[in-house]
């Protein structure tokens, strides 16, 4: 009984999601922050002090799916550990990271698309 509660609160996450390599993957060092900066983003700085990359910024996390953004709001905003995280949205490790994976490749297409490819 407990398995199956269990079951029902941790989300499936499709096998292999966490173990084969994406095409994303090279971009990133083990710790999750980009190896090499995109070279069309230029200073990041500069775009994050303008109040128009912070609508953009919200109108792609809109985008996502509410526990994605949650979760990448309370690691990257909140500054949250893995396991504080996991705790609050009652998911193990492994969901939390594809989920900070994803959310990650999806902000990153949108704001390429809505902000950076302007």
């Amino acid at each position: 009984m407990d398995a199956i509660r269990r079951q029902a609160r941790e989300p499936v996450v499709p096998a292999g999601a966490d173990e084969e390599p994406g095409e994303f993957d090279e971009l990133f060092s083990e710790r999750g922050h980009w190896n090499e900066r995109p070279a069309a983003w230029g200073n990041p700085d500069g775009a994050l002090e303008q109040s128009q990359f912070f609508r953009a910024l919200e109108l792609c996390l809109a985008r996502l799916p509410g526990r994605t953004a949650q979760a990448f709001m309370m690691r990257e905003h909140l500054g949250l550990e893995t396991g504080e995280i996991c705790k609050e949205l009652e998911v193990t490790p492994t969901h939390c990271w594809v989920m900070l994976y994803r959310a990650r490749m999806a902000l990153r297409e949108c704001l390429q698309q809505t902000w950076f490819g302007k």
